[in-house]
This record gives C-alpha cells, structure tokens and sequence, in this order.
C-alpha cells in the first residue's frame, strides 16, 4: 500500500501493510514479516511491549486527518486514544519528523 501525506504532498511509503489478520494485529511491528509501516483498525490503543525499539504513530480519523501524533513512542509503553478513531499507522521512529507529518494533515492510503 502507499502512503502519501497529501497535505505537504510527500510520499512517505510505498511499502505499507495492513494488519488484516489477528495475529498482524497483536503482534504488530514485533513480526518481522511485516511492513515497517503498519496500518491498524483498532479502536482504544496499541502498545509497544516487548519491543526493543520506539516508534512513531499517527492516528486518523475517518477522513483520513491526522489527530493525534506520538513521535518516538517507547517501549513497553500504551498508545490510547478516544474509541470512535480507529485508524492507527505505525511508523518506524524519525519518520513523522523526516516527513514532517502535522496535526491536521491528510494522508492517502491507497
């Protein structure tokens, strides 16, 4: 999948992922089979437990605006958020900075 931030018109990957199944869902960024840029439909939260290195997260909502960025999100840490969002992406760290991602800006899945 691609991920393009429209606003400042930068493509930021074209390597993104879905987590479809349950375990992409759980395991997230830990499996190494997927994408370093993962899409989530959740609702509440993620966290990073067990991992050994932070990442950056953005959440969505339905239009696809960012409204909530976590730069740099620890390990062992939880990332929770108002329930009616649900599109979360997560980011290996420096990539909200690299690509100067903002609150407000408006970003392509495809």
């Amino acid at each position: 999948m691609i991920l393009k931030n429209i606003t400042g018109n930068k493509l930021i990957t074209s390597k993104a992922q879905k987590a479809n199944t349950f375990w992409d869902q759980l395991l997230g960024l830990l499996n190494k089979r997927n994408s370093r840029f993962l899409i989530f439909n959740t609702r509440f939260g993620i966290h990073t437990f067990f991992m050994n290195t932070a990442i950056d997260v953005i959440l969505l909502n339905g239009n696809n605006h960012v409204i909530k960025i976590n730069k740099y999100l620890s390990p062992n840490r939880l990332f929770l958020y108002h329930p009616k969002y649900f599109t979360v992406i997560e980011l290996p760290k420096g990539t909200i900075d690299k690509f100067d991602i903002q609150i407000n800006d408006k970003i392509s899945i495809e």
